[in-house]
């Protein structure tokens, strides 16, 4: 009796020494941690980089694929680059430059511009420039196209006025009471005002825009 207790102490004794021994080594914990833990840290760098991958994708697409209304939002912007006294056939005539500017990604279409000149109150000549479309524009006959962030040069000569005529020499010079500024003729600069009509094609439809601007140009 006393034997068989002597012999499972003894046996009881060794198996707790292993089971200390294995812990001791590491040996059991390092295989539930290497089980555990850098699979799910391996699955996490997984998630984080394909979400990124496809955060970056989508936000791409979206930056680069614009729609019509973004390619054609703003408003086409126009200026004038000359205004001057010319000869054409043996009379004088008011050249007047304008300078259109399309700021849009996409293309618009310059329809019209129809404008004064004036000199102290005294009309001096008018013109109008391109012609008018009506609703979508089928036939660019008459218009002026300007694709994305380009400018387009307009030059017309419309005649003198009866009025003015009498006011410039053959060389495009103030004669008379305006030159010497003896009259109530005091101003050194062409005033320049109208209306221009311009379409920005947005998609399936067309958007007609009116615009009236006002600028002066100083005597040549």
């Amino acid at each position: 009796m006393n034997t068989r207790i002597i012999y499972a102490v003894g046996i009881g004794i060794i198996i707790i020494g292993v089971v200390f021994y294995l812990f001791n080594i590491g040996f059991l914990p390092q295989n539930s941690e290497s089980n555990n833990m850098p699979e799910s840290v391996g699955n996490g760098t997984n998630d984080i980089s394909s979400q990124s991958n496809l955060s970056s994708s989508s936000g791409s697409a979206e930056t680069t694929e614009l729609t019509p209304q973004q390619l054609n939002s703003q408003n086409l912007s126009l200026s004038v680059n000359s205004v001057k006294i010319v000869p054409v056939s043996n009379e004088s005539r008011m050249e007047v430059v304008f300078n259109a500017y399309n700021p849009n990604k996409g293309t618009a279409i310059l329809e019209t511009v129809t404008y004064n000149v004036y000199l102290d109150n005294l009309r001096v000549s008018s013109g109008d420039i391109g012609s008018r479309t009506e609703g979508f524009v089928d036939s660019l006959e008459g218009v002026y196209t300007i694709i994305g962030n380009q400018t387009i040069v307009l030059r017309d000569r419309e005649p003198l006025t009866e009025d003015a005529t009498s006011l410039f020499d053959s060389q495009g010079k103030l004669v008379g009471a305006m030159a010497d500024n003896s009259n109530s003729y005091t101003s050194q600069a062409y005033d320049v005002n109208g209306t221009y009509f311009y379409t920005l094609n947005r998609g399936s439809e067309a958007q007609v825009r009116e615009h009236e601007f006002n600028f002066q140009y100083p005597l040549s």
